[in-house]
């Protein structure tokens, strides 16, 4: 496989643009045989009703069974079982469907499974809290199929009652191979840093080039980030392109190369001894071992 494959939202399947759809896991089972690993632009939340699987998120192994919410924010890449047996209810939204309404870029920083660096993108839900929830899902699937009839304002209050019935579940610890923050961050500046290298991580490492997004110098930003992420900003920029390294050795047959070119690195030693230093391998080593 040469490339991860991107799977964007479908905003004209019910006779208009609605930026919010929910499916069956059965549904979406054609596409999960074709590529199992992929990754996604938009908000996915799936709810498992029955099933014992193991699912990745970013290399990050996850046991999932009923009850369970598995919480994928845009950029990240899933890894299912070839042929998954679990069922449940994929919930998917496009950022804007809420930031439209609350007009509160923050907005979806409140809710800790949905942020940048959070500890796990899996909930726990114990039965009572579970059924109510899947009740809201099948509220949300009705309004839906009233296609053009569907109420956008109906559609947002459901989504935000499930959010925030969420923040009452536990999330599940989880064995991560790379923690990308030590803590939440409270500081708006270090919030928009976080999405602006996910955004932005492929065009620049330069620290500078985050800090004029932000409108603020480089040495402020770097002291942020040492405050709230406990490192200095363009270690945990590389960090996250070091993540994207792991992802491209572990899913694609893309030389080291074509790795380094892909991640914007001068040249492909460069490339190689940055790698070394953060992961404590080759990069063909980390690829041996993950086969």
């Amino acid at each position: 496989m040469k490339s991860i494959v991107q799977y964007n939202f479908v905003n004209e399947k019910y006779g208009k643009t609605l930026l919010i759809d929910i499916v069956p896991i059965s549904e979406i089972n054609r596409y999960i045989e074709k590529e199992p690993i992929h990754r996604l632009t938009y908000y996915d939340m799936t709810f498992i009703t029955s099933g014992n699987e193991k699912v990745f998120i970013n290399q990050t192994e996850l046991h999932v069974r009923s009850g369970d919410v598995i919480c994928s924010i845009p950029g990240e890449i899933w890894s299912w079982p070839n042929h998954t047996a679990m069922q449940g209810y994929v919930l998917l939204f496009e950022e804007e469907f809420l930031f439209s309404f609350f007009n509160d870029k923050q907005f979806i920083n409140k809710f800790r499974y949905l942020k940048h660096g959070r500890t796990s993108p899996l909930l726990r839900l114990n039965k009572k809290l579970f059924k109510t929830v899947v009740a809201h899902l099948k509220q949300i699937n009705n309004e839906i199929q009233l296609g053009v009839s569907s109420s956008e304002h109906v559609l947002r209050a459901l989504v935000y009652l499930i959010l925030a019935l969420l923040e009452r579940a536990e999330p599940v610890p989880v064995k991560t191979i790379d923690t990308v923050t030590k803590e939440e961050q409270a500081n708006r500046h270090i919030q928009a840093f976080v999405k602006l290298v996910d955004e932005h991580y492929l065009q620049s490492h330069d620290v500078r080039f985050f800090a004029d997004k932000l409108f603020i110098t480089a040495n402020y930003l770097n002291r942020m980030t040492k405050e709230y992420l406990g490192s200095t900003s363009k270690s945990f920029i590389l960090s996250r392109v070091i993540q994207e390294a792991k992802n491209l050795l572990s899913y694609t047959s893309l030389s080291v190369a074509e790795i380094s070119n892909q991640l914007k690195f001068e040249t492909p030693n460069y490339f190689v001894r940055l790698f070394r230093k953060y992961v404590g391998m080759t990069p063909k080593q980390y690829r041996d071992k993950q086969s």
